[in-house]
């Protein structure tokens, strides 16, 4: 059994809940390794159709990447939350997002097919402030899905965006209130399954081939893991995880 995710199976659905209220419902390395076998289950089996991604309790999604408990342990093959470099994936994801979606909990959205967000959750790409990069494809996707301007607003800054800003742009569908999410998540759902299965995913398929060959190509992953070990090896990626641990504002040295 899953320790740190919750799956249901609910006729055609699979609900996916991360399971970590306690941190924000961050991953971490086994997180997501559960995130991913649970994925493969969706992915494998005939039977499940739409599969739901939500986080547990009332105010968080995903905050992201634990940077405290075991930052540097390996990803899964299909990176980060199951998510980032897993292919063959035709089948549609919708995100309910109740709350914070930070960091690796804005690429879990980004990721999402469908995105039902409650009116006081807001998006993020906070990585910079901590001395990291958003590198599970928020980097890549965000200046796909908004004008420049404003994607390398948010990338560069780490500001965030709230619900109803978001759905403006274009990142989500719809905002529902308090504790909707996955209500609303579900009838987005109903409405899916009206269509036959096959012909939903032969369009995800040929709408992922039209809208993001930038993000599928092999070079910009590539490019994201000779990254990292020159990044993770800086005096200030130390710096960022500490002073995140230690709830205060990390000093810079440019090192």
């Amino acid at each position: 059994m899953p320790e740190h995710i919750k799956v249901e199976r609910d006729d055609r659905l699979m609900i996916i809940t991360m399971n970590r209220p306690a941190s924000l419902n961050s991953l971490h390395a086994p997180a997501c390794f559960e995130m991913s076998d649970a994925l493969d289950e969706f992915q494998d089996d005939p039977e499940l159709w739409i599969a739901i991604i939500t986080g547990a309790g009332e105010k968080s999604f995903c905050s992201g990447h634990d940077l405290v408990d075991g930052f540097y342990e390996p990803m899964p093959a299909t990176g980060w939350a199951g998510l980032a470099k897993r292919k063959g994936l035709d089948k549609p994801i919708i995100a309910a997002v109740n709350g914070y979606a930070m960091g690796g909990g804005f690429e879990i959205a980004l990721m999402s097919d469908i995105v039902v967000a409650e009116e006081h959750a807001s998006f993020g790409l906070s990585e910079p402030r901590w001395g990291f990069v958003a590198a599970g494809g928020g980097s890549q996707k965000l200046p796909l899905r908004l004008p420049k301007s404003i994607a390398m607003g948010m990338l560069l800054t780490g500001n965030r965006m709230g619900a109803e800003e978001a759905a403006r742009w274009g990142l989500v569908n719809e905002v529902v209130p308090k504790g909707q999410s996955v209500a609303a998540a579900r009838r987005w759902a109903d409405n899916i399954l009206k269509c036959s299965p096959a012909a939903v995913r032969y369009t995800k398929h040929i709408a992922m081939l039209a809208m993001e060959p930038e993000v599928a190509s092999k070079p910009a992953f590539d490019f994201v893991e000779e990254m990292k070990p020159k990044l993770f090896a800086l005096n200030d990626t130390k710096e960022g995880q500490l002073a995140f641990a230690q709830k205060r504002a990390p000093v810079w040295t440019g090192r």
